[in-house]
């Protein structure tokens, strides 16, 4: 859907002035996912902790062959924002460093938005590993705990970008996605495979959606 209109500051997609429905609507909707009993000045805190985090990994791989980047993206962002987000966007951008060291194997797909038919979303990041030969969906998340109902959203909502991705051409497409995880305590990697009962579970997520909104 190359006119696919992604409007960030009210997370709606748009065709030809129609609306296309999230990927993070229809996994809400289909999990009954409930926020009002989490206080809103934590939710903002950690929009903008993820915003930051965001931004600062889009920088540094679009001039990942840049000298000094890391430097230079830290000293900018000390003035701009607290502690706590810089010393996330630091962790990130140490990771980001190791992870593709050898950064002439890879290509960076950022920030990109999928629509297909009704349904759109927005990736973090897709690499494409040139010795693998393989395209690997990634998701950032900031969350201080990883608990179970947590992992199973975000596995869910891999496997529908797993879905978006493949319908619109990328074969190469691995099966295996990746979390990066960050918080004030660690940050790490952690597999995802996707598998055939996840991508049947994203199908009845869809027909619930479809149902209730005759869509």
């Amino acid at each position: 859907m190359s006119n696919l209109i992604f409007k960030k500051d009210i997370h709606k997609y748009f065709i030809d002035n129609k609306e296309l429905i999230s990927v993070s609507k229809i996994i809400d909707n289909y999990l009954g996912s409930n926020y009002s009993h989490i206080a809103p000045e934590i939710l903002k805190n950690a929009g903008v902790r993820g915003k930051w985090v965001h931004k600062i990994n889009e920088l540094y791989l679009q001039n990942i062959n840049k000298e000094n980047i890391i430097n230079n993206l830290l000293i900018k962002l000390k003035s701009l924002t607290n502690e706590i987000n810089y010393n996330y966007c630091q962790k990130s951008l140490i990771f980001l460093q190791e992870k593709f060291k050898e950064n002439n194997n890879y290509e960076f797909i950022i920030e990109k938005s999928f629509g297909y038919d009704w349904i759109a979303g927005t990736l973090d990041l897709i690499y494409f590993n040139k010795q693998k030969d393989k395209y690997f969906i990634v998701d950032y998340k900031t969350y201080s705990q990883l608990d179970k109902f947590k992992l199973e959203k975000i596995k869910l909502q891999l496997t529908a970008y797993y879905w978006l991705v493949l319908k619109n051409g990328y074969q190469k497409l691995s099966n295996i996605a990746y979390i990066y995880l960050i918080n004030n305590k660690e940050q790490k990697e952690i597999e995802i495979e996707i598998t055939k009962e996840k991508l049947h579970e994203w199908e009845m997520a869809l027909a619930l959606w479809k149902e209730k909104w005759h869509e």
